[in-house]
């Protein structure tokens, strides 16, 4: 029997030891820019170019907000010791009637090889197969992004093989890796 998609969905924050995953909102605008115009952050990011102004990064968050009402939803990465902003995690092109969803994260530059991602990521996927009702999580990384790779390797994703010039960006295609997570591989190792 299919879950039921005509339930509302409660989009809540949460906590891990050192973070707040909360809803991505316009008092996050400063960073949206400032994270999405980063070389560093926007490098591995092939489907759309650098953020080049507040009103792109506006786009960005009004993409996000209302996310009960759309297939989308993010969260922000706020770290607790000092409530700086350090990333996003999230769901978009999610299909209910499929029953899944593409998975993304990003994180500033400073923050890389600290295990944020690491301790983001299981809260998102829980939230993802129990109230989404997922039965797949999918996620594209560019061959390149060995972190990124490392990350859906460790939490039990697996390649499914390359997907040629699959997105174009700034005049030229880009390879990428399509990883997937199914409900039932993930609840094995719970």
């Amino acid at each position: 029997m299919c879950p039921s998609q005509n339930e509302a969905i409660h989009f809540p924050a949460f906590d891990t030891e050192r973070l707040t995953l909360r809803l991505l909102s316009m008092q996050d605008l400063d960073f949206v820019f400032q994270h999405f115009s980063d070389p560093n952050v926007s490098e591995f990011l092939m489907d759309a170019p650098p953020v080049a102004s507040m009103e792109e990064a506006k786009g960005i968050i009004r993409a996000f907000e209302h996310p009960e009402e759309k297939n989308r939803v993010r969260w922000v990465l706020e770290r607790k010791e000092d409530r700086q902003v350090i990333g996003t995690i999230g769901f978009h092109n999610w299909e209910k009637s499929y029953f899944h969803a593409e998975i993304g994260y990003d994180l500033s530059a400073p923050c890389w090889g600290q295990g944020y991602m690491s301790e983001a990521l299981p809260p998102v996927l829980r939230f993802g197969f129990e109230q989404m009702q997922l039965h797949r999580i999918h996620g594209f990384i560019y061959p390149g992004n060995l972190r990124s790779i490392a990350l859906m390797e460790k939490f039990g994703f697996t390649l499914e093989g390359i997907l040629r010039d699959f997105f174009y960006c700034n005049g030229k295609y880009y390879d990428h890796a399509l990883y997937s997570l199914l409900f039932s591989e993930w609840q094995e190792n719970q």
